[in-house]
């Protein structure tokens, strides 16, 4: 891209957004530099969801194939009562598969994250251990001190360092005194409700005499009162699972608890005995997992501008968190980094060294794109986590209509949900496939599951 090297995009946080982002201009031909506060890729036991849109975009900047080696695609959804017991059979992964060409997938967080570190051909752009401290900005650019007191210039900042950003955070304290209201739509945007314990599983509990818990390609949704859990053979020989136990009480950020090791143990204690599946329990993959943890489950839409009226921008789980139940979280901060590149690309290309004021158009364009898909999928996750957790008694009644609902009105809306997702605009559209290229990539699709 002519003149592409002298707009320079500082990426704060080099998690899913982060890394998708960094790819994503890469491709484009604008230079970056991500800075993560921590390791790249932990090895946190925690699992995330791709769905057909998401592998789409992570297809066209190069990371699908090495993602989707290590997995295979869910074909199966069962809903399962408090004594184990599928009330539910749901068909919708396979239906929505074999219409788009795309699948959905469990894959451990770690393994998608290392497949987006390792697209990136230029590792120097990718400096882990160092955060943001602080940031100037001008007309011309934006400077960032690191916490290691490094100096780094810019054009812009993108704060794509998660629900406990510290770019929102700088954002915030600028405006504390002169807008109090603005101030704490930023600090305090994310309630939780519920807790979320979460790990990783040998798909067979007995070492000895092993048996298969989950078939391949299968998730079970698990329904309790006061709380619900996921579990779902995302992987060859390993279960990916989580326990959603309601709180007491509403938090709000910076104040949603931070869980220890004890405080999971405890929680298990109590609520370990609760079905997991058929024939075995959440103590059950909890004490025979490789890795696990206890978060809180934050919510929520950041209201205001998701930029501070210049030069520094929020996406993914900086704007909008949702609980994990629906499963779409991670695939929300891809949509919206997908957006984002969508308007800065051209910008770029139009003109090498945009105005501060062009850069905030491009800002507002993004957000108008992305808001209502945010809300949208806010309003999705709210629901899903209440309805699984039978949180209400009209939900509690729905819980029994529900396998009465012709499977069409489940299907469609997710179908129309993927439809309207974006890709990058600047990279060849990989739906566009001959017949004899759709139908080869379905059969490769349909023999993963052999």
């Amino acid at each position: 891209m002519e003149g592409s090297d002298r707009f320079k995009v500082i990426i704060a946080g080099g998690g899913i957004a982060g890394l998708t982002l960094a790819n994503a201009l890469e491709k484009a031909g604008i230079d970056f530099i991500v800075l993560e506060k921590y390791e790249v890729a932990p090895q946190l036991g925690a699992s995330i969801a791709i769905v057909g849109h998401t592998a789409k975009i992570f297809d066209q900047i190069g990371a699908w194939k090495p993602m989707y080696a290590t997995t295979f695609p869910l074909t199966a959804r069962h809903h399962v009562d408090e004594r184990g017991t599928i009330f539910d059979d749901s068909p919708i992964f396979k239906v929505v598969m074999d219409k788009t060409i795309w699948p959905a997938v469990f894959m451990e967080r770690r393994v998608c994250l290392d497949a987006l570190y390792a697209n990136i051909k230029d590792k120097s752009r990718i400096r882990p251990y160092t955060g943001i401290a602080s940031y100037s900005q001008t007309e011309h650019g934006v400077t960032v001190t690191t916490d290691h007191y490094e100096i780094i210039q810019g054009s812009i900042i993108v704060g794509a360092d998660g629900v406990h950003s510290k770019v929102r955070n700088l954002i915030a304290d600028s405006v504390s005194e002169d807008d109090p209201e603005r101030y704490q739509q930023l600090i305090g945007g994310f309630t939780s409700n519920y807790r979320a314990v979460f790990g990783t599983t040998p798909n067979g509990l007995n070492s000895q005499t092993p048996r298969q818990l989950l078939p391949y390609g299968v998730a079970h949704h698990i329904y309790h009162r006061g709380s619900s859990g996921i579990t779902s053979a995302g992987t060859k020989g390993l279960i990916f699972w989580f326990l959603f136990v309601k709180e007491k009480s509403t938090s709000r950020t910076p104040n949603c608890p931070r869980y220890t090791a004890s405080d999971t143990a405890a929680t298990i204690e109590k609520y370990g005995d609760l079905t997991a599946g058929p024939g075995y329990n959440f103590r059950d993959l909890w004490e025979n997992s490789i890795k696990s943890g206890m978060v809180s489950m934050e919510e929520g839409v950041i209201q205001g501008p998701w930029n501070n009226g210049g030069r520094v921008v929020l996406v993914g789980d900086s704007t909008c968190k949702i609980t994990v139940n629906a499963g779409l979280g991670g695939n929300l901060a891809v949509e919206g980094v997908c957006r984002l590149v969508n308007e800065l690309v051209p910008l770029v290309q139009k003109i090498q060294a945009p105005t501060t004021q062009e850069i905030v158009a491009s800002f507002d364009r993004y957000e108008h794109m992305q808001r209502p898909r945010a809300d949208l999928t806010f309003n999705v996750a709210y629901q899903a986590t209440r309805f699984e957790s039978m949180d209400s008694w009209w939900l509690r009644v729905l819980r029994w209509l529900f396998p009465w609902i012709p499977q069409r009105f489940k299907i469609n809306p997710l179908l129309d949900y993927l439809k309207a997702a974006p890709i990058l605009n600047f990279l060849p559209n990989p739906d566009e496939l001959t017949y004899r290229e759709a139908s080869a990539r379905l059969q490769e699709l349909t023999l993963r599951l052999i």
